[in-house]
């Protein structure tokens, strides 16, 4: 009976390892992570919280509770959430660029959460004493004493529960933020399409921000020609009627000449 040499059988294995080999080559490498959409960031949903005025930034119309939540730092004992409730957060601001524009917009979100991570982390020792509004009997009682030593330049100082709630009120910075970043301010700031010259101002992309109040975008100082404004179709708070009217107003077209 004939049987097939032993070095052959031995070889065997080897012959299989081969094959797999050649059978995984040239295929694609997966990253393991789902393809993102092809609108993926023409909309930033701006979310805030109705109580501390804390701040998520969004890309979809609804919060999730498992990696949103990790944009709220740790500010103190009770001031970071366990979970997200939908009864405290809502959206107060839209933004949406032009179709096609998905990269601009993932870029202007980037800078957002940057801009909110120095905000909670980056503060002076300015930030450690009260302002006039956050005065409390005692502490107006404290200034007079003071005054009277001939301390005339004692202002009162904040706890840390108090420094906790003041970090978390990012309302006021975000909106600030957003007109900066959208007016084309920061190195590598992507809504400027085309740096100008002497001859002929810089060109910013066209951008729209719808508000559910209306009386929330002047927190900003000034925002630039390249942004529209409108309202939610079902906002919270109309200070101004009119701005029912301008909130169907097409935002300025592509590239259009922005002088900064």
């Amino acid at each position: 009976m004939n049987t097939a040499p032993t070095s052959r059988l031995g070889q065997l294995p080897n012959y299989v390892r081969i094959c797999v080999r050649h059978g995984h080559f040239g295929k694609p490498k997966n990253s393991g992570f789902p393809a993102n959409p092809p609108a993926h960031g023409e909309n930033i949903y701006v979310f805030g919280h109705r109580r501390s005025d804390q701040i998520i930034y969004s890309f979809d119309k609804k919060l999730d509770g498992f990696h949103d939540l990790k944009q709220l730092p740790f500010n103190g004992k009770k001031t970071k959430p366990a979970k997200l409730r939908k009864d405290y957060w809502s959206p107060f601001a839209h933004i949406s660029f032009p179709a096609g524009k998905g990269a601009i917009g993932r870029s202007v979100f980037q800078k957002l959460r940057e801009l909110k991570h120095l905000h909670e982390v980056a503060w002076d020792d300015e930030f450690r004493h009260k302002r006039p509004e956050e005065y409390t009997a005692a502490d107006h009682k404290r200034i007079a004493e003071e005054e009277k030593k001939g301390n005339k330049d004692f202002r009162p100082i904040r706890t840390k529960e108090e420094r906790g709630i003041a970090l978390n009120a990012q309302k006021s910075n975000s909106i600030a933020d957003m007109a900066a970043i959208l007016s084309g301010a920061g190195r590598g700031n992507k809504i400027v399409t085309s740096e100008g010259d002497e001859s002929s101002p810089r060109k910013l992309l066209g951008v729209k921000v719808n508000w559910a109040n209306d009386q929330d975008r002047e927190y900003a100082e000034e925002w630039s020609q390249n942004v529209s404004h409108g309202l939610f179709e079902k906002p919270t708070y109309v200070a101004n009627k009119d701005s029912t009217k301008k909130s169907t107003s097409k935002p300025p077209a592509e590239g259009k000449p922005v002088e900064s």
